[in-house]
């Protein structure tokens, strides 16, 4: 009877020699036939800035740049997508100014303005040069 020892050698063996052959020959039998792909490393860009790999995954909101009205806005007779062309006012800020002007009648002064809701000095003081009343 032969030793299980030996047996065993020869299956760690073979298996070993299967696995050196398969890394040695494994990538000329997979690559296709007649196939000549290359890489141009020099098409190749990396990111300007590298990346932190903490936080957030997605990256945030692109803020668009919002367009100056040419000229100063009257916040008397404007409507409310003319008041969204004033930098800080958006839509909530618009439809606030609207019912306050609705509710108690035309501003008389500019600073009037800081009586709507969400408009302190620091935002009237943006929009000043912005505005007119008339």
């Amino acid at each position: 009877m032969k030793e299980v020892g030996t047996r065993r050698e020869t299956i760690a063996a073979a298996l070993v020699g299967l696995a050196l052959a398969g890394i040695i020959w494994g990538p000329v039998l997979l690559r296709p036939l007649g196939s000549t792909h290359r890489v141009d490393l020099r098409a190749l860009s990396l990111p300007d800035a590298p990346r932190s790999t903490q936080g957030r995954a997605s990256l945030p909101p692109a803020r668009v740049a919002k367009l100056r009205p040419a000229k100063p806005v009257d916040i008397n007779r404007a409507d409310e997508a003319a008041l969204q062309t004033l930098p800080g006012i958006g839509p909530t800020l618009a439809k606030r100014i609207v019912s306050h002007r609705q509710g108690r009648g035309p501003f008389e002064e500019p600073d009037q303005l800081m009586e709507v809701e969400g408009i302190g000095a620091k935002r009237f003081e943006h929009l000043k040069p912005w505005i007119k009343v008339r």
